[in-house]
């Protein structure tokens, strides 16, 4: 009986953090369902909510990388409590100030916008808390992540829908509301349920060591100098680049124009969603098995989502597309908790956060410029060859990166490096600029949570 206490005592923390994440994953389904609809209820202006997104989401930009350095210098548990709060207070204060005083558009959009800022950081902060629970619960590392990873997937097919049927039934202010409760337990998780160690303070306490821009230089330092982040920063870049022009705007011009059916497009999506799900929880056990090679993971993985776009060039009907979509995803599933994995185990702990916030906003800089170029290429060339030249330039990007000795080194665990791959942190003052040729990664996208 004891033995087994003491086992529950220590996954406590790892159950909290897990919960705390799925409760994130929730809230941003809700967010996205609510907020456009509460400002289109709220001003009838489809302008004022395109803006409202735009405003909205422009702070994922630049509050990943800031915020890392914040959770680096505060450690991670306090940043994510704080982050969460302050983002559920603002969230709140939308439908109280509309119910009370008045909300001018101007205020809407400061609110919407700082929401943005503050809550972004709990994505790296979260991060960084991972690795100790996992250990100290004796989980596995892939194993976690696979449910960790699965959160943001799960609460987009699972709470989409039910925000939607939360509006129908008591309003778009109803769902700020649950949006902001999603915010606070989630602080009240981690802040009482996550007793983690802070990231240890060199020189004796925070004043020591370089200030904030000198943080900042160390976490593009380290993804400089680490040729493994490097790489895998690179190819997701590039990859986010082509990713993001399927979605939202292949499938929809697919179902449009090619099947004539607006409907079908939700059965394309809510299939490449669950397909999602499928694979990101299957790779912790595969992960020990046929998947346990990372290098060919990544390209195998990337290799059969270009394969199956690419059959969309001969038109399958509904079905097929439905089919198609849901190996996409179930294909591509993998790739984050595989990434965020690797990442774990190689950044050091004190450089977590920064490496996390600014890896995770350079791979959002890529996908509006795929979006827009694939819309460019449609309007000039038709759908069905530019859904083709996307799929081939993975295949060109797989073969261009195959004898990468950078990536090779995803699968040498800790304690095999070579002292390259996990260099010291200075002491005092910025890092210096290394001598090699910059390069970029991702396995976490930033998220609006």
């Amino acid at each position: 009986m004891t033995k087994t206490t003491a086992t529950d005592r220590r996954r406590r923390p790892l159950v909290a953090l897990l919960t705390a994440q799925y409760l994130s994953a929730f809230g941003n389904a809700i967010t996205i369902v609510t907020v456009p609809l509460y400002v289109l209820h709220t001003t009838g202006s489809t302008t004022t909510t395109g803006l409202a997104g735009f405003l909205g989401a422009l702070p994922l930009i630049f509050a990943g990388a800031v915020g890392g350095v914040l959770v680096d210098r505060f450690g991670g548990r306090r940043l994510s409590v704080l982050s969460d709060l302050s983002a559920g207070i603002l969230v709140v204060l939308i439908p109280l100030l509309d119910a009370t005083t008045g909300l001018p558009i101007p205020l809407l959009f400061a609110l919407l916008f700082t929401r943005t800022v503050v809550a972004t950081p709990a994505t790296a902060a979260r991060m960084t808390l991972l690795k100790p629970v996992i250990e100290d619960a004796g989980a596995r590392l892939e194993s976690v992540n696979s449910w960790y990873q699965a959160a943001p997937r799960l609460g987009l097919v699972v709470g989409a829908p039910l925000a939607g049927l939360l509006i129908a039934a008591s309003g778009s202010a109803v769902g700020m509301y649950v949006d902001a409760a999603t915010f606070l337990v989630a602080a009240a998780l981690v802040a009482f349920a996550v007793p983690v160690a802070e990231p240890r303070k060199r020189g004796g306490g925070a004043a020591a060591g370089p200030g904030f821009f000198g943080q900042l230089r160390e976490g593009m330092a380290l993804v400089r100098t680490m040729p493994v982040i490097g790489a895998m920063t690179a190819f997701v870049v590039v990859t986010n680049f082509l990713d993001d022009a399927f979605t939202p705007l292949f499938l929809p011009v697919y179902a449009q124009e090619v099947l004539d059916s607006s409907a079908a497009l939700g059965w394309f999506l809510g299939a490449v969603g669950v397909g999602a799900i499928v694979g990101t929880l299957l790779y912790g056990p595969a992960s020990r098995t046929f998947l346990s090679n990372r290098r060919y993971t990544l390209f195998g993985c990337f290799a059969v989502v270009a394969v199956l776009r690419m059959m969309l060039y001969f038109e399958p009907g509904v079905i097929g597309v439905t089919v198609i979509c849901f190996l996409v995803g179930v294909a591509g599933g993998p790739l984050n908790p595989m990434l965020s994995t690797v990442m774990l185990e190689r950044v050091p702990e004190e450089l977590r956060g920064r490496v996390f916030g600014l890896t995770g906003a350079m791979a959002l800089t890529s996908a509006p410029l795929g979006v827009l170029s694939a819309g460019l290429l449609v309007d000039l060339a038709g759908l069905r060859v530019p859904m083709l030249c996307f799929s081939l330039v993975y295949l060109v990007l797989i073969a261009v990166s195959w004898r990468w000795p950078s990536l090779r080194a995803m699968d040498e665990r800790p304690g095999a490096d070579d002292g390259r791959d996990r260099p010291a942190v200075p002491e005092q003052g910025p890092a210096t600029a290394p001598d090699t040729d910059p390069e970029t990664r991702s396995g976490e996208g930033a998220g609006v949570r």
